[in-house]
Order: structure tokens, then C-alpha cells, then sequence
């Protein structure tokens, strides 16, 4: 059953009254609400309850552990070859989806790129209501990358909370999709202002009436930061910086005195360490996890040549929910120089390990190693590499500190290059990891793909030009460098693992069914034995999936569902490795359950059409110039490596009209007059630059325009 967009043919006034009468409806036989709360009715005592309310996903990982974990065993294995289309929902991204969707009492919540956010019948996909906070995109160029991501949405006291790429956080009326409340820009500045290179693209997290909420980037200079607001108002109730700033404007807090000591000059003129993902809340402790970003510049030896540590970069840090102060903080790399950043999915659980019971934090981010923290005390426990890792042999039991590898600081080579695996965005990123109390193992996608780092002082990437596709990126050369894996995290080892075909697939949700769903860049949901990995079903969705699915049921009836779509770093950055041919779809909600028979919906490829590009101008060495101006301008981050994205809100340049107009190419990539669209200018590029980056970009135009047309 598809739904339709009825802001297509309604007024806005019969959209809210369809909304409001739904939301009547279906609360006759709800839960009592608490007064004036007409839908979202997410409140302490119902979330603290999670695990026992089946029909609900309350919250981003369902429960406040973020297990991501659904006891309801009505789909098991036994049956799910049953599963078939209940319904799907077409949402109007060009950027795909990178959110977990919400669903409240028979209402599906959903946010998109740009921050907007839509409702839905759970029971049938029916559109209630869809708000959209109109997004700026040209302030900066964090802003116009933060812009193109959303990770999801909060819903707690009749309201539904939404972060923006232009620094601002929305409350709205979870029963019209009305909004209620901006915080106020005084409380979000100086630590979120969208042209001071920064945005917000991640999932806000509440809990005991206060919403967390993260900076989006730091790759640009901006200085790391996590808020609480007050979700009756959006007043700033506490502050925590994550990096320390001028000394002569004093440091705010002792924390930051700590970390001033691991900085030259006792701070981060450049910021970093940005909370762009995972917040994570601990009712029995009452902390608030979350990890932080990399520094700025990136290149660790210009950055911070004597070696220090730079605290809170690439950390796990736990902060008092009720006051943000600092409890302690765990760094997965010190004096990083990789982008191995820490804001990767946390998960809580309790585990026995050596004869007795922890409560312990468990994280998979890009390092390649997979840690085990007390996340009483935030003493390390263990880290076992998970994917192909060459920038370090181990972690020293002791200290907690990573056995650096010779010749993985690239900057310290003779020829300033290193290959070295994990690559730039990971062996694993924000795709959601869940865990099953069941089996006691964690589940989560795996890449094993290196980048090229190289030492280059005029890279717009903190010093360095980056390229991962250097191991190629035909279907031959990725095949099996993506996994599915079942990992045991007393024992530190894989149960099981289920290669890929393209590196780069998504998150994972399980259930008390004894299943693993997980979704793939080739477009398949499948679902496995979560204790033996077996394959038991599997469905062609047309387009890459790289959330995470999630389980509700309504009158009585499991529905699994998941966001389709490829996101923004993949369509963007890196497509070949995280949206086959074939899985370059739209984004869309599918929703399944047993013995639903609706016909899968038609997925038409999103991939541009190339036309034939002009003739190829300028010599080898003008195309390599040009090369190398791609990457050290940073340009590979929106329209992919070796110009390959294809298409988003951020165009696919090799199908550009552009292409065509020396003086128009030269218009926009230097003068910046589609700025307002997100492409700023970049004047210190020269006419001569220009061209070269144009002859690029012609030569990538001809590969695709080949490629499509079989001419070669």
C-alpha cells in the first residue's frame, strides 16, 4: 500500500485537521496521557518501562541502553520467509535517509536531510502531517554538509525534536506537526553558529525533560560541544565543551583545565572533537555517554608536533545528565591523525567478564578495534581489533593505550604517504549496532578498506589529501570487503561472519525471534539466525540501505521496518563502495510483516543520466593538477571520490551543464553564485585552476558517459 503526500493536493489546514482526528482516534486506546497531550505521550516512566512495551519504539535504540533490541518473538525464525510489503511511504529526499525512525502509540515519526520531519499511520504509512524548518545550506561548508544529514529525531511530552544544519533546534507538536519552540539563538551561540563552520546533524536524545544535542562537525575548525535544553521551553540548561578554548577567556570548567594539558599552548585554537552522533543515557547511573570527533588539522604533526594526547578528541566521555558535569572520559586514540573519531553507536549492557558481573559500554568505531569500557568508572577493560587494522598491533592491557605501528604516521615518512587500514570514514561508522540479550553478542556492519593519506599543507582536510578508492572500485575489487558481524564482547571474537558484496552496509536490529535484520548497500533487508548467522530471508529493495530497521507492532501484529535510501556520505563521498548499480533508489519507508502481500514498489535508479560530455581538454599533466585540486580542495567530500556522486542535493558534476562553460564552471566553483544552494565559492583558486578542475571532472564525465551508453 503506497501513501501520498496529501500537502500535494490538501490545504495545510485539512492536513492538520486529518492529523488531529487520527491522533483522536487512535489514543481512545492508548495508555492514560499525561494532561493536554494529545500524541508523542513519551514520558520517564514509559521509557524506564521500554522493555516490556512491545508495540512502541520510544526512543532512537528503543530503551535507554540503545541495545536496539526487541523481545517480541511473534517473527521468528520458523517464519520469517513469511514476511512480505505491508505498506511503503515515499519521502521526498534526494539525499536518502540516515534516521531510526520513532513510533508512538500508532504514529511513525520520521526525519529527512534538511531536518524535515514527517508522520505517518503506523498501521498503513498514511502521511498525517510533514513540517519543514526551511534549512539554510550557504552559510558555511559544514553547514552545507550538516544540512544534507539527518540522524533521527527525539519524541517525549507530546512534542517531537529536531536538530538543523543551520544550528537550530525545533520543537514541534507531535499531534499537528505545528512547531512550538525554537531554542533561543543566544543559547546556541557561540557553540553552534552556522557560519563559523558548524551545524547539527544528529539525533537529539531526551531524557528527564531535558533534550542533548551535539555539534555537527569539526573538520573545519569548530570547537566541540553538547547542550541540554529544557523541553518545555529550549532554554540551555547546561553546557559541556569538549576541547579547551582561549586561556585568556578562561577555561569554563575543570575538565577543561585537564585537557588544557594535553594541548600546545593549553588549547585548541582550531577546536575539534565535535559530538556529531551517539548520546547515549544511563537511568541506573544518571550519566550521559557520548563520543567525540577528531581534531582540526587533521595531520596530528602540524596540529600538535610534540604528541600530546589533545583531550577530548576521539574520547568516550560520560557527563552528569542533570548538571553536564565532567565524570570521566575514556580516548580510543590519542593524538590521532587518521579521523578515527569516536561518535560511533554505544551500547549498554551488563556483562559477566573474568568470574564477575560489569556494567560496561561497548563501541565499534573507526579505529578497527572494538572496546569494552566500565562505564562506572571508565576503565578499560579490553579492545580486540574487529576488521583489518594496520595503524596499530594492539592495545596495552595496562594503560589502555594503543602499540602504535611504524610508518602509519604518514607525516613522518620520508614521501609523507602511509595506506593504511582503517580507511578515512571507518571500519565502522554511525550505521546503528544492536545487541541481543540472548545471545549476549553485538551485531554491526565491518568494512576492510584503507585510504591513501598523504602530508600536504595546502589540503583543505587539515594538511592531508585523502584517497580511498585506492584500492579501486569495480565490482571485483570491493567484493567481500564488507561483513556482517556477530561479535562476542566477553570472549572479544566473532561468532560469525557474513561477507558483502560492497564494503560499505548498514545497521542492524535484533530480536527476541532469535533474528538479526540488517540491511546491505546492494538494496536487501535480510534477516539471519541471530545465534548461527543463517540466511532465512531476504527482499530486493532497490536502494542502499544504511540505517538501521527497527520492530512495533499495532493491533496486535510485529511489523518490521526500515528506511531505504542512499544517504548523503554515500551518494555524496562514496557511492561505489556503499550504493551498487542497482540499489540507487529513493528513499522510502517499507514496512513488513507476515503475510502482507503488497507488490514491492518499482525503484527507479536516482543515478544522473550522462549526457555526452565536451570534447576533453588539457594535457595529462593539466587532468593530474586538476586531480589533485579535487582532493586537496575537499571537493571529493560532496561530489565524491574521483567525482563520482551521483545524484543529491549536491549535483553529479559529470552530468552538470557546467561541464559545457569554461565561464560558468568558473562562476560557480570559484565566485560562489550557487552558494545559497551549499556550493561555496573557493576564490583562491586561480582561472588556470579552474580549467584544470573542469578537465577532471570531463575525463570522469566520459567514464560515466561510457559506462552508461556500453560504448567502451
Amino acid at each position: 500500500m503506497k501513501q501520498s503526500f496529501c500537502t500535494h493536493r490538501l490545504s495545510l489546514f485539512c492536513v492538520n485537521l486529518l492529523a488531529l482526528t487520527f491522533m483522536s482516534e487512535v489514543l481512545m486506546n492508548q495508555p492514560a496521557v499525561a494532561a493536554n497531550i494529545t500524541a508523542g505521550n513519551v514520558t520517564k516512566e514509559r521509557v524506564l518501562s521500554a522493555d516490556s512495551d512491545v508495540d512502541n519504539w520510544m526512543t532512537y535504540g528503543r530503551t535507554y541502553g540503545d541495545q536496539r533490541f526487541t523481545p517480541v518473538d511473534q517473527v521468528n525464525t520458523g517464519n520469517v520467509n513469511r514476511l512480505g510489503l505491508a505498506w511503503h511511504a515515499d519521502i521526498p529526499s534526494r539525499d536518502g535517509l540516515s534516521a531510526t525512525p520513532i513510533v508512538v502509540d500508532g504514529v511513525v515519526y520520521m526525519s529527512a536531510p534538511f531536518a524535515r520531519v514527517y508522520a505517518f499511520d503506523a498501521r498503513n504509512g498514511n502521511l498525517l502531517w510533514n513540517y519543514d524548518p526551511s534549512v539554510r545550506r550557504g552559510l558555511s561548508f559544514t553547514n552545507g554538509w550538516t544540512a544534507r544529514i539527518n540522524r533521527g529525531i527525539a519524541v517525549w511530552g507530546g512534542k517531537v525534536f529536531v536538530a538543523t544544519g543551520d544550528c537550530r533546534l525545533v520543537a514541534i507538536n507531535a499531534a499537528s506537526g505545528i512547531e512550538e519552540w525554537v531554542a533561543p539563538v543566544e543559547d546556541l551561540q557561540p557553540a553552534c553558529d552556522p557560519n563559523g563552520e558548524n551545524g547539527m546533524s544528529g539525533a537529539p536524545r531526551v531524557a528527564n525533560g531535558k533534550v542533548y544535542i551535539g555539534s555537527g562537525a569539526s573538520d573545519f575548525g569548530s570547537r566541540g560541544v553538547i547542550s541540554a535544553y529544557d523541553t518545555a521551553t529550549g532554554h540551555e540548561v547546561w553546557r559541556f565543551y569538549t576541547v579547551p578554548g582561549d586561556p585568556a577567556k578562561g577555561y569554563e570548567s575543570k575538565a577543561m583545565e585537564m585537557a588544557a594539558e594535553t594541548w600546545p599552548d593549553g588549547w585548541a585554537p582550531n577546536g575539534g572533537a565535535s559530538v556529531w552522533e551517539t548520546i547515549v543515557y544511563d537511568q541506573e547511573l544518571n550519566s550521559i555517554y557520548f563520543g567525540t570527533d577528531s581534531a582540526s588539522p587533521l595531520n596530528a604533526g602540524v596540529r600538535s608536533p610534540g604528541g600530546e594526547d589533545n583531550l577530548f578528541t576521539n574520547s568516550i566521555v560520560a557527563v552528569d545528565a542533570d548538571t553536564g558535569e565532567y565524570k570521566w572520559h575514556y580516548q580510543t586514540v590519542p593524538h590521532d591523525t587518521w579521523d578515527y573519531n569516536a561518535n560511533m553507536p554505544i551500547v549498554l549492557a551488563d556483562l559477566k567478564i573474568d568470574g564477575r558481573m560489569r556494567k560496561v559500554l561497548l563501541q565499534a568505531p573507526k579505529s578497527g578495534f572494538f572496546y569494552v569500557i566500565d562505564r562506572v568508572t571508565g576503565e578499560f577493560i579490553s579492545a580486540e581489533k574487529y576488521a583489518k587494522v594496520t595503524w596499530a598491533s594492539h592495545y596495552d592491557p595496562t594503560t589502555g593505550r594503543p602499540v602504535e605501528l611504524p610508518g602509519a604516521r604518514y607525516y613522518l615518512n620520508p614521501d609523507g604517504k602511509a595506506i593504511v587500514y582503517p580507511n578515512i570514514w571507518g571500519a565502522h561508522n554511525w550505521q546503528p549496532m544492536s545487541f541481543s540479550p540472548l545471545t549476549r553478542l553485538a551485531y554491526f556492519s565491518a568494512w576492510d578498506i584503507p585510504s591513501l593519506y598523504e602530508y600536504r599543507k595546502d589540503a583543505k582536510l587539515g594538511g592531508i589529501l585523502i584517497d580511498t578508492y585506492i584500492i579501486g572500485n569495480d565490482a571485483e575489487a570491493i567484493h567481500g570487503r564488507g561483513s556482517l558481524l556477530a561479535w562476542d564482547p566477553v570472549k572479544q571474537t566473532a561468532r560469525w561472519k557474513i561477507p558483502q558484496d560492497v564494503p560499505i552496509n548498514g545497521g542492524t536490529l535484533s530480536t527476541g525471534g532469535n533474528l538479526v535484520f540488517h540491511g546491505t548497500g546492494t538494496g536487501e533487508l535480510n534477516a539471519y539466525s541471530a545465534d548461527k548467522g543463517q540466511l532465512l530471508w531476504s527482499v530486493k529493495t532497490g536502494s542502499s540501505i544504511q540505517t538501521g530497521p527497527i520492530s512495533y507492532r499495532v493491533d496486535g501484529k510485529q511489523i518490521i521496518l526500515t528506511p531505504v535510501g542512499a544517504p548523503t556520505f554515500i551518494r555524496n563521498a562514496l557511492p561505489d563502495y556503499g550504493a551498487s548499480r542497482d540499489a540507487r533508489g529513493p528513499a522510502r519507508l517499507m514496512a513488513f510483516a507476515l503475510d502482507a502481500n503488497n507488490p514491492m514498489p518499482p525503484a527507479a535508479s536516482e543515478q544522473a543520466v550522462v549526457p555526452e560530455p565536451p570534447e576533453q581538454l588539457g594535457s595529462e599533466d593539466v587532468l593530474a593538477v586538476g586531480k589533485e585540486l579535487f582532493n586537496a580542495g575537499g571537493c571529493w567530500i560532496c561530489h565524491g571520490e574521483q567525482a563520482t556522486g551521483f545524484t543529491g542535493s549536491a549535483p553529479d558534476l559529470r552530468a552538470s551543464p557546467m561541464l559545457y562553460s569554461d565561464e560558468a564552471w568558473y562562476q560557480v566553483v570559484v565566485k560562489g553564485v550557487k552558494r545559497a544552494t551549499g556550493m561555496i565559492g573557493h576564490d583562491y583558486l586561480s582561472e588556470e585552476d579552474a580549467e584544470a578542475l573542469r578537465a577532471f571532472v570531463v575525463k570522469q564525465a566520459w567514464k560515466e558517459y561510457d559506462l552508461q551508453n556500453n560504448t567502451k
